[in-house]
C-alpha cells in the first residue's frame, strides 16, 4: 500500500511537471491579443449617410438643364431609353444597364432628346457636416449593372419596408467604396478635424438656427472665442462664423428641395426674424431667392 501511494505521488508530480512545461511552452509560443479598433470605430460612427430622394421616373425632352450643382450626390440607374450628361471635360451617354454617379458639388448639364426611364436617388455622405465624402471626385462616374441586379433592386425598393431601407443603405455604401479612393486623404483629414472639434460641430448641428452666435458656441464648449476661433481657422481654413453661415445655407437648400414647407415655415423653423430676411440672407450667398432655387432645382429631378 505504501508503495502504491509512493508511485501515485511520483505519477502526480510527473503530471504536474509535464503540465508546467507545456504551459510555459504555450506562454512562449502564443501571444495574447487585445487590440482595440478605435480608429475604425470612429470612422464608422462619424460617417453619416442621408438619402433625400428615391424615385422611379421616366422623362422626355423636357429633361434638359444646364450647369447644375447640388450639395448631394446623384445616382441614376438607366432602365430604358437614352440621355446624356455633360461637364467641362466629357460627354457621357446614359444607356440602359449602367449606373451614373454625379458627385456632390460637381457642375453638370443633362439632356434627353426623346425618352428615358430611370431609378434615381440622392444622398449625402459626410463626416464633417456639410462636407461630402465624394466632393473631391470631380467627375461623372459610370459603372455597369446587370439585369438581375436591376430586377432585384426594383423588387426590393417597391417593397418599401425596413429591409428596403437597410438594403439601400448598404447599396450606397458599396457604391461609395468603389469611388472613394480620390477622397481617402480628405476623409482622414476630416476624421482628425471632427475628432478635435467634435463638441463644437455637435452643438452647432443640434442648434442650427439663424440666431446662433459664435460666442454661444464657444461658451458651450468651454473655450474663449479668440483661442478656439484661431485654432479652428488654422485647421479648417474658415472661421466659426463662416462655417455656421455655410451650414445654415446648406440646411436651407436641403429643406427647399426635400420638404414641401413654405418659405415662411422654413424661415420660422430656422429662427429667422422674417421670411423677407430669410430670402435676403439666402440670395446674398446663392444669388437667387429661395423660391427661385426651389422651382429651378426641383425641375431637374
Amino acid at each position: 500500500m505504501v508503495l502504491f501511494f509512493e508511485n501515485l505521488y511520483f505519477f502526480s508530480f510527473f503530471v504536474d511537471f509535464e503540465f508546467f512545461l507545456l504551459y510555459n511552452k504555450y506562454e512562449e509560443t502564443v501571444k495574447m491579443i487585445n487590440y482595440n479598433f478605435r480608429h475604425l470605430t470612429d470612422l464608422f460612427n462619424y460617417t453619416n449617410i442621408k438619402v433625400s430622394h428615391i424615385f422611379h421616373r421616366s422623362v422626355d425632352n423636357e429633361w434638359c438643364f444646364n450647369d447644375y450643382c447640388h450639395n448631394f450626390n446623384r445616382v441614376y440607374i438607366v432602365l430604358d431609353g437614352y440621355a446624356e450628361l455633360f461637364d467641362d471635360t466629357e460627354n457621357v451617354k446614359m444607356l440602359p444597364g449602367n449606373i451614373y454617379i454625379i458627385p456632390a458639388n460637381h457642375t453638370y448639364s443633362c439632356r434627353c432628346d426623346k425618352y428615358m426611364e430611370k431609378f434615381f436617388f440622392h444622398f449625402t455622405a459626410t463626416i464633417i457636416p456639410q462636407s461630402d465624402l465624394l466632393s473631391n471626385v470631380n467627375k461623372i462616374i459610370t459603372m455597369p449593372i446587370s439585369g438581375e441586379e436591376i430586377a432585384s433592386l426594383r423588387e426590393i425598393l417597391y417593397s418599401e419596408n425596413i429591409k428596403s431601407a437597410l438594403f439601400l443603405q448598404n447599396y450606397i455604401r458599396s457604391l461609395i467604396l468603389q469611388v472613394i479612393e480620390p477622397s481617402a486623404d480628405k476623409i482622414e483629414k476630416d476624421v482628425a478635424v471632427y475628432r478635435k472639434y467634435e463638441k463644437l460641430y455637435k452643438y452647432i448641428e443640434d442648434n442650427l438656427y439663424a440666431d446662433i452666435s459664435v460666442a454661444e458656441v464657444c461658451s458651450h464648449i468651454g473655450f474663449s472665442q479668440t483661442y478656439i476661433g484661431q485654432k479652428f481657422k488654422a485647421d479648417t481654413g474658415s472661421t466659426i462664423k463662416q462655417y455656421i453661415t455655410s451650414a445654415i445655407i446648406e440646411q436651407l437648400r436641403y429643406l427647399l428641395l426635400v420638404t414641401t414647407l413654405s418659405i415662411g415655415d422654413i424661415a420660422k423653423e430656422l429662427h429667422f426674424d422674417s421670411e423677407s430676411y430669410c430670402s435676403k440672407f439666402f440670395k446674398k450667398y446663392m444669388g437667387i431667392t429661395p423660391s427661385e432655387y426651389r422651382r429651378i432645382h426641383q425641375a431637374v429631378l
